[in-house]
């Protein structure tokens, strides 16, 4: 402080401001640079013995319409799969082609000859899908089907009987009972090049005497009836086959008078395994050479319960213990 103002407080000045240069980076010595790339080269080089000469020389490829960038893609994240080759793209082309038409083309349809076509354990295993009772009848619960449901191996084998016959198909099944079970087959058959289907069987009601008795035997020989009427109606049929995996000799054991003899002309299905090539050969034969008639054997005129206990049980296999889909 001055003298003389000993009271007084300094006064302080401001500092007069300074212009601030503008910032510069500074540039990293050269020397580290030409170690940076350096080390870029000799990863490059690493890579190339790597990879072989094959990306040597792509690298060296300029760009192009398929390699925008140039430099052949070495190094890329597909590069360790083989060049395409179109001779090989071709040949795998025309063999789809082939698989997909491979199917012998069908006859013309044949009216005189049938295919009476279950469904449950000849197109698809029983219990692969979930089923419901309506009307004392198991069907699916489900309102529609996909052919991903079926087994791919027995539609095959129903168009070969088809392609060897040219028979049309009656859906005898119990899925025929709705309009959209019945469109469904319908679906599956045409996305497997089988005609469409040329009808459905009536139904009918199962007889109380064996109904009471045993619904599995009333149920065979319900069918068996179903049968044989649209038979009737349709004169110009002189050759069928029903594919089941129901037992016909059940239906035999205890048919009524003019209700077709079943066995011979069927074909019967292992519910798990469905139609199979064996099942083919027997159907084309039926088809083909339709069997005569059997000749009844003649029966014992006898009343009382234990005669008609016999007569209902004459079966050649046991009796299944479930209730299967039609």
């Amino acid at each position: 402080s001055r003298p003389g103002n000993a009271g007084s407080s300094p006064k302080l000045r401001a500092p007069a401001p300074r212009e601030l240069a503008p910032r510069r980076f500074a540039r990293p010595p050269r020397s580290c640079m030409r170690s940076s790339a350096a080390m870029g080269s000799d990863e490059e080089r690493k890579k190339r013995r790597r990879l072989g000469p094959a990306a040597a020389e792509g690298a060296a490829k300029p760009a192009s319409p398929s390699d925008p960038f140039g430099g052949g893609g070495g190094g890329g994240l597909y590069d360790f799969l083989p060049p395409p080759d179109p001779s090989k793209d071709a040949a795998a082309t025309a063999a789809a082609e082939r698989q997909q038409f491979s199917r012998p083309k069908l006859p013309p349809e044949d009216r005189s000859r049938v295919i009476f076509l279950d469904v449950d354990g000849v197109l698809l295993p029983t219990g692969s899908i979930e089923t419901i009772i309506v009307d004392g009848v198991a069907l699916p619960a489900r309102t529609a089907v996909q052919e991903s449901d079926f087994g791919t191996s027995a539609l095959g084998n129903l168009r070969s009987i088809v392609q060897q016959t040219g028979a049309t198909i009656v859906l005898s099944s119990e899925w025929r009972r709705t309009e959209a079970l019945r469109s469904s087959i319908g679906t599956v058959l045409r996305s497997q090049d089988i005609p469409l289907l040329r009808d459905c069987t009536p139904i009918f009601s199962a007889r109380p005497e064996l109904q009471k008795h045993d619904p599995i035997v009333a149920w065979c020989e319900r069918r068996s009836r179903e049968i044989g009427k649209w038979l009737k109606d349709h004169p110009e049929v002189s050759a069928w086959v029903a594919l089941d995996d129901l037992d016909f000799a059940w239906a035999d054991a205890v048919r009524l008078a003019g209700t077709p003899w079943m066995k011979h002309r069927s074909v019967h299905t292992n519910d798990k395994i469905c139609l199979t090539e064996e099942g083919v050969t027997r159907a084309v034969d039926l088809l083909r050479n339709p069997p005569p008639e059997p000749k009844p054997a003649p029966r014992k005129v006898s009343s009382g319960r234990a005669a008609t206990s016999e007569l209902l049980c004459s079966t050649e296999d046991s009796m299944p213990e479930r209730i299967r889909l039609g």
